[in-house]
């Protein structure tokens, strides 16, 4: 039986998005040291959303030009910022800052960064996306059922390509709790055991009353009512991969991640299936081998 009280409370979440309208949609993205894929990616879905909100964390790269071309070419949409402080790293760095009042509070979590992010952006539902995905036709798709429909949240995940860019990422185990025991403290991305795929997550979620927390220790963690309270009610959920991720395609694949986190990632790495027509013909499109140094491709 539904309670009361929660179906009041829904249903005044419900009214608070569904007075905008139409889904109007800031994609926000975090950026550090992500010249390599930060044009294709943010230019595939530069039709698709209604604000590019680009936050560069203390690039040492070519970023800074990039976003700048960016802006030029999307004068009416694209608005860039600087982040002045370090971010602490996924893992045992976070979980140290995070472990107490004071750190809590820093401009060096993570969460407090995403929280900052989070504030610049202007339409009342959020795109977190990278600065190395590149969305899928299916992503296109997914959003557009996504705004036909009456949910908040849109749920989708990616897949992780391979630097040779003719496979995706393999994991040699899947074994989580052997995993874990390499590390300092208990966090563990879901997607390494795996590899092949991100995890689906939140990624398109209402502004209102959504923040970031560092309730994991290790990372953050999007804190929303719609999805915490009310879960699938809430939630569309995307049937079919929507990005190709490059992460692991880049010069270095691990730099946000603290030492034995980064240990476990990439020892856990392997060849795994080849990509499809549809996934080859994608980074043809987006011209993503020239980007790509064959120097730094992983070895099995």
């Amino acid at each position: 039986m539904k309670s009361p009280v929660l179906e009041v409370k829904y249903w005044f979440l419900m009214a608070c998005v569904g007075r905008y309208g139409r889904k109007q949609v800031s994609a926000m993205v975090r950026v550090r040291n992500e010249e390599e894929f930060l044009y294709p990616s943010v230019k595939s879905v530069a039709d698709y959303v209604d604000e590019i909100v680009i936050v560069d964390n203390l690039s040492t790269d070519g970023t800074a030009s990039i976003m700048e071309a960016l802006c030029l070419e999307y004068p009416q949409k694209v608005i860039c910022y600087s982040y002045p402080y370090a971010v602490r790293k996924v893992g045992r760095e976070n979980w140290e800052l995070a472990s107490s009042p004071e750190g809590r509070s820093s401009p060096h979590l993570s969460a407090n960064y995403y929280n900052w992010c989070l504030r610049k952006c202007t339409k009342p539902f959020i795109l977190k996306w990278d600065g190395d995905m590149i969305a899928m036709e299916h992503f296109y798709k997914a959003l557009g059922e996504w705004r036909r429909s009456e949910k908040p949240i849109m749920v989708f995940n990616g897949a992780n390509v391979h630097p040779d860019l003719q496979h995706l990422i393999g994991a040699r185990s899947s074994d989580r709790e052997t995993l874990l025991a390499s590390l300092s403290v208990p966090g563990l991305p879901r997607w390494v055991t795996s590899l092949t795929h991100d995890y689906p997550e939140p990624r398109l979620f209402p502004r209102f009353l959504a923040k970031y927390d560092s309730n994991l220790g290790w990372t953050q963690r999007l804190s929303s009512p719609f999805r915490d309270q009310f879960g699938l009610r809430c939630c569309y959920q995307a049937e079919d991969v929507c990005y190709l991720h490059l992460k692991f395609c880049k010069r270095d694949p691990y730099s946000g991640y603290s030492s034995d986190l980064k240990e476990v990632i990439s020892s856990n790495v392997t060849v795994g299936r080849s990509l499809g027509p549809e996934e080859r013909e994608l980074l043809r499109g987006w011209q993503v081998d020239r980007h790509l140094d064959p120097r730094r491709l992983l070895r099995d």
